[in-house]
């Protein structure tokens, strides 16, 4: 069973990133800083992963996830509660950058109802360099 929890900076220093979601902890920590915007999903009581938003303004925001290596096996259920927080946001628009070598992630963007706006990569986009696409979910 998993718990969806708020996010504090213990439960987000707890997960054990996938090899293509190693962040700097700063990067990761200034994502979740605002409050009440940001989740850690529980598995007998260890945090698998975190999600959460960044309001860059009225109506906009920025989308961002970190799935932990032990997630697979509660996949669909964490993929369930993400969908359900991103169907009750007030925003109009909420965006979310993913890493262009990663399928899963991509596949996961999609899954969540985001939709890709960028055909090609935006290069160098990461803190660490990497490549990625643009993805947005619109919301009538």
């Amino acid at each position: 069973m998993i718990d969806v929890v708020p996010l504090t900076p213990e439960l987000l220093r707890a997960i054990v990133p996938q090899n293509q979601q190693r962040l700097p902890v700063e990067y990761a920590e200034a994502l979740a800083a605002p409050k009440g915007n940001a989740y850690a999903a529980l598995v007998d009581g260890q945090p698998v992963a975190a999600a959460g938003v960044v309001e860059l303004w009225t109506g906009r925001a920025h989308a961002w996830a970190l799935i932990g290596e032990g997630a697979g096996p509660h996949m669909l259920h964490i993929t369930r509660a993400t969908r359900s927080f991103l169907d009750r946001l007030p925003c109009r628009r909420v965006e979310m950058a993913v890493d262009a070598a990663f399928p899963q992630a991509i596949r996961w963007a999609c899954m969540l109802g985001f939709t890709c706006e960028t055909p090609e990569p935006m290069r160098r986009y990461t803190p660490d360099g990497r490549d990625a696409y643009l993805f947005a979910r619109i919301h009538p």
